[in-house]
């Protein structure tokens, strides 16, 4: 029972940390700063931001 309920909080702390990627993508932050403040593989970060339409500055 506990080894089910601590797969439930991974999945919902990933489902989160992907959300903060998405956000912080949509707010046009580089993909490093993105990585630093969540926390994570740049792996995980380029496969959620390559997605989106580049921004021009």
């Amino acid at each position: 029972m506990a080894n089910e309920k601590q797969k439930k909080e991974q999945t919902t702390d990933d489902l989160l940390r992907d959300l903060l990627i998405v956000q912080l993508g949509l707010a046009g932050l580089a993909q490093h700063q993105i990585r630093e403040i969540v926390g994570v593989d740049i792996h995980r970060v380029n496969r959620i931001v390559k997605h989106f339409k580049k921004i021009t500055k």
